[in-house]
């Protein structure tokens, strides 16, 4: 069976209903609340250059200062000019392994050599835990990369933490991570994206769902929220909600 095929290239209501069905049990349970993400090997995969950063740029900075090893795998649209604010914007949070593919936007799923290329990163970078957006953020190449680590992590047997951010869509959350202290870390790393701030003011768009995240978690003054399981758990749940 082509499971290419069967997955969508946007996400439909039944898939957020399935979702929440799955999330039932766990929506009692209040997020555990960090003043710092636990440490280890950190690989943060980035449909789009900016990706990272908006959604999770707080607490790879709190990586970087805690001393742990980070590294940045971009997919789509790696044009030069991307490229160098790309570099700018990790130099200010404070990591500097980046690794850049050939592909351009909304097409990651008509390749699929890019399991592979991703499998490979995985097995010679080890990392202890992948961030990556959620299973359900809207774009398309969002829900392809998820489909990827979701096909590499069933044929390898990958044992690692994943951690759902958000970008176009916001989550459930059950792990959220007090950002106060590099909040204005991360404001000058997204406006390293010029070319992205032409047309939307990410930097405020990011910095108020933060805000909100402090203040209705009530860890701290801003915060990211993430979709935190093993990357056994995070499969069945995307092969749930997204199993035809």
């Amino acid at each position: 069976m082509d499971r290419f095929k069967e997955l969508p290239s946007r996400m439909k209501w039944s898939h957020i209903q399935r979702f929440y069905e799955m999330l039932q049990p766990y929506l009692k349970a209040s997020p555990i609340k960090l003043s710092r993400p636990f440490a280890g090997r950190v690989l943060v995969l980035s449909p789009h250059i900016d990706d990272d950063l908006i959604g999770c740029g707080g607490t790879l900075s709190k990586h970087v200062e805690a001393g742990n090893p980070v590294m940045a795998l971009y997919f789509a649209d790696c044009t030069q000019d991307r490229i160098k604010e790309a570099r700018a914007a990790a130099t200010i949070v404070g990591f500097d392994q980046l690794e850049f593919l050939n592909y351009k936007s909304k097409t990651l799923l008509d390749h699929r050599e890019i399991g592979e290329r991703l499998s490979a990163t995985i097995s010679s970078y080890k990392p202890d835990m992948v961030y990556l957006p959620s299973l359900f953020d809207r774009h398309a190449d969002h829900i392809a990369v998820n489909h990827y680590l979701s096909e590499s992590c069933r044929k390898y047997r990958y044992k690692f933490t994943v951690n759902a951010y958000e970008v176009w869509n916001t989550l459930v959350p059950n792990v959220i991570v007090d950002i106060s202290s590099c909040i204005d870390k991360k404001k000058d790393a997204i406006t390293c994206y010029k070319s992205q701030l032409d047309s939307n003011d990410w930097v405020d768009g990011a910095i108020s769902l933060n805000r909100y995240r402090g203040i209705s978690s009530g860890v701290g003054k801003y915060a990211e929220a993430f979709m935190s399981y093993s990357s056994k758990e995070y499969c069945r749940i995307w092969e749930r909600i997204y199993a035809s």
